[in-house]
């Protein structure tokens, strides 16, 4: 054993040292912006803006020369030849590593909307999953003439009510999503109970609505942090987000069928500009009434529980040495986050975890330097924040044998609290991965000064480490600091890129970095951990 360390320290000089100092904070804090930034919408699990994360990351780790996982084809249901008739067969993204999970989506044979201006006998198809959407728990089918009813908010605090003198008996409400961005009314900078869909509607079905066109206005951000009308791809919302200390609205028993639509749809159908009159109502805190042209909408829309695609990202660095090569280090973290609440605003997951997963492609890109002697495996995890579902797709069925394993390093929110200072839960179960990783932050400058080991119990099942634990792999969890109260704004709309440290990551990259090159180097193997609770 004295033997293995003293010859890994000679080769550490090299290129281990020089992966480290590749991992840098300017790129990490880009990456953290792009996977954070308003049009990821909080990359709930599943959601289009969780596939194009998705996309980012399985392409930086193609550009970065990582392989497929072995059985990445037949996970895909890839043919292993083409077509007998000469032709070739289209290949998927090799790696993304799909499971399912069970929610009601729509089903599109069953979901069809036209709209019929006055004076035109043919009415015309608006396209789905492009001009409209259902919504969540409001299917239903619904016919009739369209009103404009502003924001649909009845509010005696604010003095404020869309829906004073509008006829809605019998009609079609078409209202735009959230509340007026106003600074002093509706909380100002906060977003209030008025913005919540579930509110309106029960105002609008009091008023004998047959239905509700909802304008998706863009996501909601804090004031001063929030772009400008954002035209955002118009997708299905699987789940709404919760906030913590946010006392939400339920849906109401009774409710009309609703769906959501783009302002480019609801400009045509009105003949108005509904964003202009959105941002005129952001100024001035009163409600504008418009007439909108003569229009009649008919729209059909059905939703079914079913079994919906979600996606890991998983890629393979070969190692250099054929006797270990099939041996691998597996380093993961969560890219997937929250989504969007009910009233339209945004959990971006800048810290929670943009971070561990901006933090997962700078040691992608520092291993491609280092090139340790086992293989390692990269893991982008989805659906962390709804029960670890994605690491326990893939412990249920590993790319390689679960004995192939090493050990798991684990990266969940390591941008804020002190610079210095990382968390590293794991220890008193694996007290070898305690050994190794003093040994890992000595081998050369990280920026870790204060190393928090053996507490955190509180949090030891909460991410995706716990997965490969519970299946007998050693495993580290890399955090920012403890307690977790320290960091206020967790699982907020306010967890944004801004407040988040890349210096911070940096640091806490180098010391996973170092850490799985020991790991991938060494003769030795960590035992199996001590307990799998």
């Amino acid at each position: 054993m004295i033997l293995a360390i003293a010859a890994l320290s000679v080769w550490v000089g090299g290129d281990v040292l020089a992966g480290s100092k590749a991992i840098d904070a300017k790129a990490i804090e880009a990456d953290l912006f792009a996977l954070s930034r308003v049009e990821m919408q909080g990359r709930d699990s599943p959601s289009a803006a969780l596939s194009r994360a998705a996309k980012m990351i399985s392409a930086r780790l193609e550009e970065l020369g990582y392989e497929p996982a072995p059985d990445a084809m037949e996970r895909l249901g890839v043919p292993k030849r083409a077509a007998e008739d000469g032709g070739t067969v289209s290949t998927p993204n090799l790696y993304l590593r799909p499971f399912t999970r069970g929610l009601e989506a729509p089903v599109p044979e069953e979901c069809a909307f036209t709209f019929t201006m006055e004076g035109e006998e043919e009415p015309v198809a608006a396209v789905f999953e492009e001009d409209w959407v259902p919504v969540i728990g409001c299917a239903g089918n619904f016919s009739g003439e369209i009103v404009y009813a502003g924001f649909g908010i009845q509010s005696r605090d604010d003095r404020y009510d869309d829906l004073a003198k509008i006829e809605l008996e019998g009609k079609v409400a078409v209202i735009m999503s959230g509340e007026p961005r106003h600074k002093r009314k509706f909380d100002g900078a906060e977003q209030s109970r008025s913005a919540s869909l579930w509110g309106k509607l029960k105002a609008l079905e009091d008023a004998g609505v047959e239905g509700v066109l909802v304008i998706r206005r863009g996501v909601e951000l804090p004031k001063g942090k929030r772009p400008d009308f954002d035209r955002l791809p118009l997708d299905y919302r699987y789940t709404h987000a919760s906030f913590p200390g946010v006392r939400e609205q339920r849906p109401p028993r009774r409710r009309p069928p609703v769906v959501e639509i783009t302002p480019s749809l609801a400009e045509r159908m009105i003949g108005e500009d509904v964003l202009k009159i959105a941002s005129m109502v952001d100024r001035s805190g009163t409600p504008k009434r418009i007439s909108a042209q003569p229009c009649e909408v008919k729209v059909r829309s059905s939703l079914r529980l079913q079994q919906v695609r979600i996606d890991n990202v998983v890629g393979v660095l070969p190692g250099v040495d054929p006797d270990v090569a099939e041996e691998f280090v597996v380093i993961g973290a969560h890219y997937d986050h929250i989504g969007v609440d009910a009233g339209g605003r945004v959990g971006p997951g800048a810290d929670d975890n943009g971070s561990g997963s901006a933090g997962l492609l700078a040691v992608a890109e520092a291993l491609t330097i280092s090139r340790p002697k086992r293989s390692v495996i990269l893991c982008a995890f989805a659906g962390e924040e709804d029960g670890l579902l994605g690491s326990k797709a893939i412990c249920a069925t590993p790319p390689v044998e679960v004995h192939q394993i090493v050990a798991m390093l684990n990266m969940d929110m390591i941008g804020r609290g002190g610079v210095g200072e990382v968390a590293v839960l794991g220890t008193k179960r694996n007290p070898a991965l305690k050994k190794a990783l003093t040994r890992a932050n000595g081998m050369g400058k990280t920026g870790v000064r204060k190393l928090v080991t053996g507490q955190g119990e509180d949090l030891w099942k909460r991410s995706d480490h716990y997965s490969f634990h519970q299946v007998g792999i050693p495993t580290l969890f890399f955090f920012e600091g403890l307690p977790i109260s320290r960091n206020a704004d967790y699982h907020t709309w306010r967890d944004l890129a801004d407040e988040v440290n890349p210096k911070k990551i940096q640091n806490t990259c180098r010391l996973v970095h170092q850490t799985a090159c020991l790991l991938a180097n060494d003769e030795s193997r960590p035992p199996a951990p001590g307990s799998a609770r």
